[in-house]
């Protein structure tokens, strides 16, 4: 390892160096390689990686969005300041554009890690982990709670890392659905990256109580978080939280303004570490948005409503809350915007990307060595021109159509669900 420095100290320098650095030492020496391809050693550096708070915070921020001309969703880092425009993007290849129809759902993205699923222009069973640091992939085993087991169904999925186990799970909850509605309790599947595949837990959902597959994660605290509602005579709202390393579902409540709102229009995200809700007007054609924040986290009593966000026209959504506290949104017509909330202000600026609207996705980006040892090497590339295509062969004329067939998907979804609240 080196005649000078003793192994331990070599190895707790290296835990606290980049991931796309320490792929580079690898070609150092024989020993480094071992060193560096070791599960301990990815898993102490894993887990510094999600404990540490460097002195000078990383900001940069993953974007993506899909292009219509380009036919593929896109992705690329982007530094947190005035100057992250798409001039200073750095592009990122994508390993599975030719598996999906127009994009997939990003489940979530935490500590360098990537969780997608197929399931927004339909139902493939398709779910994938990627680490874009170090271009490693995998996809995942198929669950067992399927259409071809259950018939008709519903499914939720949320991402995250159990640091007490040192390990990346993804949580799929599923609901046979009949013309009733939904069948209660749901089956809870849980794929832990350390076994690799899923196996069924017990569950003990009180209230019936429902997540749609709609809804956004925010994963804090170790715990990933969705808005659900109650199925029966009392219209309630609440915060489902399922903690990763106990394997345990918990209750948060939401301020009673909220609790009786209609839960089509509310979800969650992350904003300064903790818990943040975003109450649309409606869920399609927004034209404004509470924020809501539980300023310390866990303290029910704690939530305040920070601003009402509104734009002239239609808004897009909310997806991010920057380091300044401006935030990231789209507009109605698929342009990305950094948005100033201070009344006397109230500020939007351009950042010069374009997509269609529900294809955004915002997260912080970091580096890790996940899937060094599980996953495959990407092989596919950034698209280019060839790959493209002309908007007259191929499905170029279906591609015209993505954003048609979002609404369409969106007003489906929200009818079912107000028929279901109606019934009850």
């Amino acid at each position: 390892m080196s005649n000078f420095i003793p192994e331990e100290i070599v190895t707790r320098i290296l835990t606290r160096v980049p991931a796309k650095s320490l792929i580079r030492f690898r070609c150092v020496s024989k020993s480094w390689k071992s060193l560096i391809s070791s599960p301990d050693f990815i898993s102490l550096h894993t887990r510094e990686a999600f404990l540490s708070k460097p002195t000078i915070p990383d900001d940069r921020m993953l974007v993506r969005c899909y292009s219509k001309p380009q036919r593929t969703e896109l992705y690329s880092v982007h530094h947190d300041n005035e100057d992250s425009t798409v001039a200073s993007e750095v592009k990122i290849d994508f390993p599975f554009r030719r598996l999906a129809q127009f994009y997939f759902r990003i489940v979530g993205f935490c500590n360098g890690l990537l969780c997608l699923s197929e399931d927004i222009f339909g139902y493939r069973n398709l779910i994938m982990l990627w680490n874009p640091s170090i271009r490693r992939k995998m996809i995942l085993p198929v669950p067992r709670a399927v259409f071809e087991n259950l018939g008709t169904y519903m499914f939720v999925v949320g991402f995250g890392y159990d640091v007490k186990n040192n390990d990346f799970k993804v949580v799929r909850i599923a609901y046979d659905q009949s013309r009733r509605g939904y069948k209660l309790p749901p089956i809870v599947e849980v794929f832990a990256l350390g076994v690799g595949d899923w196996r069924e837990i017990d569950v003990d959902l009180a209230q019936n109580w429902v997540i749609e597959n709609f809804w956004t994660q925010a994963f804090v605290n170790g715990k990933v978080h969705w808005v659900a509602y109650r199925l029966n005579e009392e219209k309630e709202n609440l915060i489902m939280v399922f903690d990763l390393s106990n394997e345990v579902f918990e209750e948060l409540l939401l301020p009673d303004a909220l609790a009786v709102e209609c839960p089509i229009n509310m979800c969650t995200s992350v904003c300064e570490d903790s818990i943040a809700v975003l109450n649309y007007d409606k869920r399609v054609g927004t034209g404004s948005c509470s924020i809501w924040l539980m300023t310390v986290y866990g303290d029910v009593k704690s939530w305040s409503k920070m601003y009402t966000v509104a734009l002239e026209g239609e808004l897009g959504k909310i997806l991010s809350f920057r380091k300044d506290g401006n935030i990231l949104l789209t507009a109605s017509d698929g342009e990305l915007y950094s948005y100033d909330p201070d009344p006397r202000l109230q500020e939007i600026k351009y950042i010069g990307i374009l997509g269609t609207k529900d294809s955004f996705f915002v997260g912080r980006y970091t580096e890790s060595l996940a899937l060094l040892i599980e996953g495959e090497e990407e092989l596919e590339g950034l698209p280019n021109a060839a790959d493209s295509g002309s908007s007259e062969d191929g499905n170029g004329g279906e591609d015209c159509e993505v954003e048609k067939i979002e609404l369409w998907k969106q007003s489906i979804l929200v009818g079912f669900l107000k028929a279901l609240l109606l019934a009850q």
